[in-house]
């Protein structure tokens, strides 16, 4: 995981299920599989994978700080 480098530690895992939801549009996902993880102190609050994102687009502008999802 992001948190640990190269020493393994014990997680939780449990299936969520996640929407992204806008006025016109609803993206579901169920029984997506997580990991607990402690991110925190890193200012992070959760991280989105490849297989959640590979039903969306995403733009980021690293110069700007911004980032566009659609879906």
């Amino acid at each position: 995981t992001p948190s640990t480098g190269q020493q393994p530690h014990h997680a939780s895992l449990c299936d969520v299920s996640l929407m992204l939801v806008h006025p016109q549009l609803i993206l579901t996902q169920p029984n997506v599989p997580v990991a607990g993880a402690q991110l925190a102190i890193q200012g992070i609050q959760a991280l989105v994978g490849r297989d959640i994102l590979k039903s969306c687009l995403l733009v980021y502008d690293g110069q700007a700080g911004t980032f566009t999802l659609a879906f």
